[in-house]
C-alpha cells in the first residue's frame, strides 16, 4: 500500500504544479493532498470519515464536469 500512496502523492504534486494558474483547481488538489496525508496514518475509526470526504469530492467533480466517461480498454 505504501507504493500506492507514494504514487498518489507524486501524481498530486505534479497536478498541483500544472494547476498553478487555477486557484480553484489548486484548492481541490490541496484537499486531496490533505486526505492522502491523513490516510497514511489513519486508524479504523477515521477511515469512514475519510471515505465520506472522498465521496464529497467525487460528487463535486461529477457536478462540475459530469459523470465519468466509460473506459475503453485496448
Amino acid at each position: 500500500m505504501e507504493t500506492r500512496l507514494e504514487d498518489a502523492l507524486a501524481y498530486l504534486l505534479d497536478l498541483r504544479l500544472r494547476c498553478r494558474g487555477n486557484p480553484e483547481a489548486m484548492v481541490l488538489v490541496d484537499r486531496c493532498l490533505a486526505l492522502l496525508a491523513r490516510a497514511e496514518s489513519a486508524d479504523a475509526a477515521e477511515l469512514p470519515q475519510l471515505e465520506a470526504e472522498i465521496e464529497a469530492i467525487r460528487l463535486e467533480l461529477a457536478e462540475r464536469f459530469g459523470p465519468p466517461g466509460e473506459f475503453v480498454r485496448h
